[in-house]
């Protein structure tokens, strides 16, 4: 089936002319910066819309679960997702690697400078008493209560909160597969995929100052006494 012929008083728009350098601009922009995309394009509106929208969602996230919303550790689909909000997902990424390492780093020396234990015998391997071991036992666990009290204090943002930091993490990930979204519209508009409508729709639909035609009314039957035609 043969599609009719385009009109050629209409005025062809940019969505029509086939990608340029600047739509495969856009493209990468719409990735990097949510909404940068569709106010490369002209979208300006819709780029604001989704700019604040998909920042937001991301911000959220971050604001329920901290820093360790982002890479959860058993739910890597999650940080995959979030990889596609760009910037802002770029920098979290970099902080909390270097917040982890760090972390890391200090229960490594803690692991280190505490010596193992022997059941019955204590540090230095002497024996101990059933007595001396249950004292070495509250010794030893006031000593990790502060440990884990400093390190708190120390890495606030590291403190481990499983269920809402898989809250915050899923807010993240949403925002990231919004904004897949976002970039396959700036693909459509930028390859002239988009939906054609009726010039009088489409100004309409822009927001241009000529409507859609009205509809001719259906011409009614003329009556009898007019038509000269009726009873005597």
């Amino acid at each position: 089936m043969t599609q009719p012929p385009r009109d050629a008083s209409r005025p062809v728009s940019p969505e029509n002319e086939g990608p340029t350098a600047v739509g495969f601009l856009a493209l990468v922009l719409a990735w990097l910066v949510p909404g940068l995309g569709h106010m490369l394009i002209g979208q300006r509106a819709r780029g604001l819309i989704f700019f604040a929208t998909l920042h937001l969602l991301f911000a959220g996230g971050m604001l329920i679960g901290g820093i360790r919303a982002i890479n959860p550790p058993e739910q890597a689909i999650w940080t995959y997702t979030q990889m596609l909000t760009g910037w802002p997902m770029l920098i979290a990424n970099r902080v909390e690697q270097g917040a982890s390492a760090e972390l890391a780093k200090e229960q490594n020396t803690y692991n280190q400078a505490r010596p193992p234990l022997v059941p019955g015998q204590g540090p230095n391997g002497d024996p101990l008493t059933p007595a001396q071991e249950r004292a070495g036992e509250k010794v030893l666990q006031k000593r990790r209560i502060d440990y884990a009290t400093g390190m708190f204090a120390k890495y606030p943002l590291l403190t481990y909160h499983p269920k809402v930091q898989d809250i915050g993490a899923v807010y993240c990930g949403i925002a990231g597969m919004l904004n897949l979204l976002v970039m396959f519209d700036v693909l459509l508009r930028i390859t002239g995929s988009t939906r054609e409508l009726p010039p009088g729709k489409r100004a309409a639909f822009d927001g241009g100052d000529s409507a859609a035609p009205a509809r001719p009314a259906p011409a009614r039957p003329a009556s009898p006494a007019a038509t000269g035609t009726g009873a005597a």
